[in-house]
């Protein structure tokens, strides 16, 4: 998997276990893993993203009651409403598929010479950008990056 994929993929369980902590859950990550605990009074599952072949965010264990249904339907829910990478734009100029810019406004770009800049990524929100920031400065410390706020991708 690439690294990319991992972050996309982090970001989307946080969102998703964000929300389910304002719904009462108590929510803890698994080390090292795609992977959350999650427990609200007798109910309680792992929240895991099962590799290809499957290629899907799953709870375990995979019992047949209504509460698991409900969570899988909310999940799912928290998914398509926040926009989190899962609705790609065809765009008319080529075959490329590029994802709704108007869901991450917050840019993260390499500083070049002569006043030019190359974006690295497009994030949610500040934090996300903020950390990659971070993560890419520990990797990379002779090269200069900035996180800034794209006003053109927010209509």
């Amino acid at each position: 998997m690439k690294h990319s994929e991992w972050l996309r993929l982090q970001t989307e369980g946080d969102r998703v276990v964000a929300s389910l902590r304002a719904d009462g859950f108590n929510c803890r990550k698994q080390p090292r893993r795609l992977s959350w605990y999650l427990c609200k009074g007798s109910v309680s599952y792992t929240l895991t993203w099962l590799p290809p072949p499957v290629r899907e965010w799953s709870l375990l264990p995979n019992d047949e009651t209504p509460e698991r249904a409900q969570l899988l339907a909310q999940i799912s829910s928290i998914l398509e409403h926040r926009g989190c990478g899962r609705i790609a734009e065809q765009s008319p100029d080529s075959t490329q598929r590029f994802w709704n810019q108007k869901n991450y406004p917050w840019t993260l770009v390499r500083l070049l010479p002569n006043a030019q800049h190359y974006t690295v990524g497009r994030f949610y929100s500040r934090m996300e950008a903020e950390n990659h920031k971070r993560f890419l400065g520990k990797w990379m410390p002779a090269t200069e990056f900035e996180v800034i706020f794209d006003s053109d991708a927010v209509t």
